[in-house]
């Protein structure tokens, strides 16, 4: 207790000093930070976990073509987890002389799962509600009950079964896209269809169950479930069926979290330079108290309690800042994205102690420990005591800090790795730039004018401290380049693979006799759409001659493309939103006879199924095989919202199959008139709005490049307090170069003239170094983590030069601005 007392007063009295000043506000910045992402991150979370669970109507889906058994709905109910049960059917809908094809939803008494109905009654009132329709009513789409010419208060036929329109249907919380959910939608009672042939054994409905309750029983159902399942059932995830919206929320978490971890790594360089400043000027301490006859263990133990109470402190003060910070964040992000964000806990709060424990540990353990080698005769040099550290541990301490502190941070290694591999790869190659500058400029040195010789001597003399300070400046500037390149385009390079009037529509079933007829009515309206794509539906039976299940990995003999029917078209030329990957097109494909079908495959999927170039695929076509081999890999946009396919053939292979037809357009502004006689010139076709789909996908990636941009002010801090601390550093041994110059004669104005250059030309060319660098270090996250296409910037290539050499011109002016008016005599005594 006595040495806890004593080291609490010392490391008081030290920060009161300032000696602790630098050391502490890099600490305070990284654990703020990281508290600010680790809150925010959590609600986030925890909000689009609720989301993605609302979107697909549970927190866990189980889909079949029969309902769920009663067996595994009594084992839900006793686990005490709550489940709902949907089915979805197409049917037609009739009233008076209108005939329209619909896609029915039949919901139990438990509908909706989780959020509310939005509905519209009679004088346009709006209200929401979690209750199902009554039995025998029936809720429609606006645009269906248009087309159909029926009113609130009037009788329908569905199916064969009559019900009563009692309010429309504005929106479901469980907006399901894909083809097998096309509008319009009509929702029901599930008990109104019982006993009626729409649910016959003949029927082609499928069947959803959605359960939602405890996290950690949910977590083990999803392991243990799959196995469990019937052999037309199987678990569905988010990513699955909903892929735009899933990957514009993974590839902005990412981004986010390396916007985070670019931050905190930077507090943490800050912390090592202010360290190894705090350990020199601590040497006379440690001296002193072994002059008084204090052992090196004893030394080595205070030092500890020091850092003990140091992180206590950052801990404190970081953690209730980061806390208060994410305050900011959360408002900025609610307008765009309306998520119920869930309470904040105070688990990010608690780790934050450890987590300034952890950076002290790690970057300033190994310095402090030596100063147990300091003897008592160091009171009585002149010079700093010369501190040696064991190599091994002060590199050891600090890979294993930011290791830990990337996952801890961002959850990802692979994210860690690269963007650690990435900076790292900056600060060697900036210093090998650094030093063939030098080397250069100081067989040059002759022809610049005196101001500048003296600038580029000082940088040349002091080689290692220049190529230190230009590594570091110039890795302080790539992070905020990098994080700022992103906040600014995270948003753009994704909404500029939409084209400017995106499509909002997808019509399907357009028989082969109404080809020409559609695609001339969009002709004739102006309206931009896509190609009509053939549509034909097969299941895939074998791989390589094997059963499709027996072949595929064990973890994907449960997915999707095995256990339905896949959509197939034929198109003679590379779809749009389409990326060769590997192999080649039918152009290229050399003649052969008696081959099998060559086939495009979706590399995703072929990911999954463990599929390659070669391999033979046969599938089931109306009772008929089909023998294919795949001849190309293809990357597909599916956050574009075009008409994508899983496997593509040649064409003038399976036109004689039975197929319909798929497209794209974007509605006109005169929707419901447009709607209305599309509708009743082609009443056999289906269309499918996505309008929901792509806001909710823009919004969710407009709330994550916000959460950028605003981490981008925490990059900044953590920039400018390295480029801070790198001053500091060397503003002793600055002083004494200052007093030595004042003795010979120097006036304050060409020092300050001296020092101003020297330090625009380093950050003039950590400004250029950076610029370029942080391009190329952007494309490559760009490319490889987040899948976003790269585009120039010319303004991030032509501030950083300029910004850096003001910027550090700056901070030079204001640590040195003391000492150029203090005289020598007082700059030594205060070395001393």
């Amino acid at each position: 207790m006595g040495d806890l007392k004593l080291t609490a007063q010392q490391t008081w009295r030290s920060v009161k000093a300032g000696e602790y000043r630098v050391l502490l506000a890099a600490l305070i910045l990284a654990v703020a930070c990281a508290t600010l992402l680790g809150v925010v991150g959590e609600r986030i979370q925890g909000a689009l976990t609720q989301e993605t669970a609302r979107i697909s109507g549970g927190d866990l889906v189980i889909s079949g073509r029969k309902p769920a058994s009663s067996e595994l709905k009594q084992r839900f109910t006793q686990a005490e987890l709550s489940w709902s049960e949907k089915v979805q059917l197409t049917s037609m809908a009739s009233f008076a002389d209108e005939f329209l094809l619909v896609s029915l939803h039949a919901v139990d008494e438990y509908y909706p799962l989780l959020g509310e109905v939005r509905l519209q009654g009679l004088d346009k009132q709006v209200w929401s509600q979690a209750k199902p329709p009554a039995l025998d009513e029936i809720w429609m789409e606006p645009g269906l009950a248009l087309r159909l010419g029926v009113t609130i208060g009037d009788e329908l036929n569905v199916g064969g079964v009559n019900f009563k329109l009692t309010a429309l249907l504005l929106e479901t919380p469980d907006q399901t896209g894909g083809f097998s959910s096309f509008s319009p939608k009509a929702l029901v009672s599930l008990a109104s269809l019982e006993g009626s042939p729409l649910l016959g054994p003949l029927s082609r409905a499928s069947w959803r169950l959605g359960v939602t309750g405890d996290a950690s029983q949910l977590k083990q159902l999803a392991l243990t479930l799959p196995e469990e399942l019937e052999g037309h059932q199987r678990l569905r995830d988010f990513e699955e069926s909903q892929p735009g919206i899933a990957k514009a929320m993974n590839e902005g978490q990412r981004y986010l979290a390396m916007a985070g971890l670019v931050a905190v790594l930077l507090a943490a360089l800050a912390v090592a330079l202010a360290t190894q400043r705090q350990t020199k000027r601590q040497a006379k301490e440690v001296a002193l108290l072994r002059c008084l006859g204090q052992t090196r263990a004893r030394v080595r133990k205070l030092m500890l309690l020091q850092l003990f109470w140091l992180g206590l402190a950052a801990g404190l003060i970081g953690g209730v800042l980061g806390y208060l910070g994410h305050w900011g964040l959360i408002e900025l992000l609610s307008p765009v994205l309306p998520l119920a964000l869930p309470a904040a806990s105070l688990k990010p709060m608690l780790a934050a102690f450890l987590l300034a424990l952890w950076l002290l540990l790690g970057f300033s353990l190994a310095p402090l420990l030596s100063l147990g080698q300091v003897s008592p005769l160091a009171v009585l040099q002149a010079r700093p005591w010369k501190l040696t550290t064991s190599a091994w541990l002060a590199y050891g301490l600090a890979a294993i800090a930011t290791l830990g502190l990337g996952w801890w941070l961002s959850g990802d290694w692979l994210l860690t790795l690269w963007t650690l591999l990435g900076l790292g790869s900056i600060g060697l190659l900036v210093a090998g730039i650094g030093w063939l500058i030098l080397r250069l400029v100081r067989n040059k040195l002759e022809r610049f004018p005196w101001y500048w010789r003296q600038g580029l001597r000082r940088l040349g003399r002091n080689s290692t401290e220049t190529l230190l300070q230009l590594s570091t400046f110039t890795l302080a500037f790539t992070a905020v380049l990098l994080v700022a390149r992103g906040g600014d385009q995270l948003m753009n390079d994704w909404q500029n693979q939409l084209p400017d009037e995106r499509p909002n529509q997808f019509a399907i079933d357009i028989q082969p006799y109404e080809k020409q007829a559609f695609e001339a009515v969009l002709d004739e309206q102006g309206l931009d759409h896509s190609q009509l794509y053939p549509l034909l539906r097969a299941r895939l039976t074998q791989i390589n001659e094997q059963q499709a299940t027996d072949y595929v990995p064990a973890e994907a003999k449960s997915d999707n493309a095995l256990s339905r029917e896949l959509n197939l078209t034929w198109s003679a030329e590379l779809p749009e939103g389409n990326k060769l990957e590997s192999g080649v097109w039918w152009s290229d494909l050399p003649p052969a006879e008696n081959a099998l079908l060559p086939v495009s495959v979706e590399s995703s999927v072929a990911k999954r199924l463990g599929l390659k170039l070669g391999d033979q695929l046969t599938f089931n076509l109306a009772g008929s095989p089909l023998q294919t081999r795949i001849v190309s890999l293809r990357e597909v946009r599916w956050e574009s919202f075009n008409p994508n396919f899983y496997v593509i053939f040649p064409p003038k292979v399976l036109e004689d199959k039975a197929h319909t037809f798929l497209a794209s357009f974007v509605l006109p502004k005169d929707e419901a008139s447009f709607m209305r006689n599309l509708t009743q010139q082609f009443p056999s076709v289906a269309f499918l709005d996505v309008r929901a789909l792509l806001a909710q996908a823009e919004g969710i990636l407009r709330q994550l490049s916000l959460g950028v941009q605003y981490l981008l002010g925490f990059v900044l801090l953590a920039g400018l307090l390295v480029t801070w601390a790198l001053m500091m550093a060397s503003l002793d041994a600055r002083k004494r170069e200052q007093v030595l110059l004042k003795v010979l004669g120097a006036s304050r104005r060409s020092l300050a003239k001296r020092q101003a250059l020297e330090f625009m030309l380093l950050g003039g060319l950590a400004g250029v170094l950076a610029a370029v660098l942080g391009e190329l270090l952007y494309s490559l996250v760009a490319g490889k983590l987040l899948n976003l296409p790269w585009s120039p910037a010319p303004l991030f290539w032509l501030l950083p030069p300029a910004f850096g050499a003001l910027l550090l011109a700056g901070f030079a002016h204001l640590a040195l601005r003391e000492s150029l008016e203090t005289p020598p005599h007082q700059l030594l005594k205060e070395l001393s």
